[in-house]
């Protein structure tokens, strides 16, 4: 296995690419060019919707999204894949939240999110995520092309109401998943972001082991799975760094863009020394020698 035969890199947004104040790396679109030119293409991958992704990174040729966790995935302007939540299956999730959790029910599409105008009060914050929100009295008046459903627990207790609810009353239908400690998602069965990678995969022709991932939260495992150079960063949830294969720096260090730059080293056929040291190593806090020999 070596760096040099990547040929796509994926990334979770919130906690891995993005800092704790929801910010870009400095010079982001600089390194996702220079991927593009080294035949890489850069994947935004994220609970967030299509066009919230497409906001941050606008599209061009050599970037692709996973959007909802995977319920939209697409190649430039290109959709690949949809996915598409029966509207029985939305509002009755949207009843059990209201029923038995303190939570806010968010249907979501790829270009809006549909909340209850009651809860108008979250705006700011679920505007953080969702460029469009739409408000509606009622989930049963809703018809629209929802690919995930997502919960916001204010409080922070995405676990609990996953162990005690969701997961009991839709594993066996949905693909049910937590991306934060404030966020439970569910999507249709066998929908996430692994599948979308793989839709990437296939669409591109490649294969495993020239697939690249970042993550930090159980929404990314299945998408570390699917890449052969699968990354946790630092400060990912313990579940997510004993997944992945190696161990990058956290997302306050810009632990993604670090390893992107070995990466660009020996793409750009940077030989006249080592390849960063401080990103890309492994969990025995060792750099393995066959993700950066150049």
């Amino acid at each position: 296995m070596q760096m040099r035969d990547v040929r796509l890199i994926a990334s979770d947004m919130d906690h891995t690419l993005l800092d704790e104040q929801g910010e870009l790396p400095p010079g982001i679109d600089s390194y996702v060019s220079r991927l593009h030119a080294a035949g890489i293409t850069f994947v935004a991958a994220s609970g967030r919707p299509l066009n919230r992704l497409q906001q941050m990174f606008p599209p061009r040729e050599g970037i692709a999204y996973i959007g909802n966790n995977g319920g939209s995935v697409s190649y430039g302007d290109t959709i690949l894949f949809e996915s598409r939540l029966s509207p029985q299956g939305y509002r009755e999730m949207a009843a059990l939240t209201l029923r038995v959790t303190p939570g806010v029910p968010v249907a979501c599409s790829p270009d809006a999110a549909y909340v209850l105008a009651i809860h108008a009060e979250h705006e700011e914050y679920l505007g953080r995520f969702n460029p469009r929100i739409v408000y509606v009295d009622d989930f049963d008046e809703l018809d629209a092309a929802i690919d995930k459903f997502s919960v916001y627990l204010p409080q922070g207790e995405s676990i609990r109401y996953y162990d005690e609810v969701f997961h009991p009353a839709y594993a066996d239908e949905f693909s049910v998943t937590t991306g934060s400690p404030l966020w439970v998602d569910l999507m249709n069965p066998g929908v996430h972001k692994g599948h979308g990678l793989r839709v990437l995969a296939d669409h591109l022709g490649l294969e495993r082991h020239q697939l690249m991932a970042f993550g930090d939260a159980y929404n990314d495992l299945e998408m570390l799975d699917e890449a052969e150079h699968s990354y946790a960063v630092r400060n990912a949830h313990e579940t997510v760094r004993q997944r992945a294969r190696f161990l990058a720096e956290s997302n306050a260090d810009h632990g993604v863009v670090q390893v992107i730059r070995q990466v660009l080293a020996l793409h750009e056929g940077d030989s006249a020394g080592p390849v960063e040291t401080v990103g890309g190593i492994g969990k025995d806090g060792v750099r393995p020698t066959q993700e950066v020999a150049l």
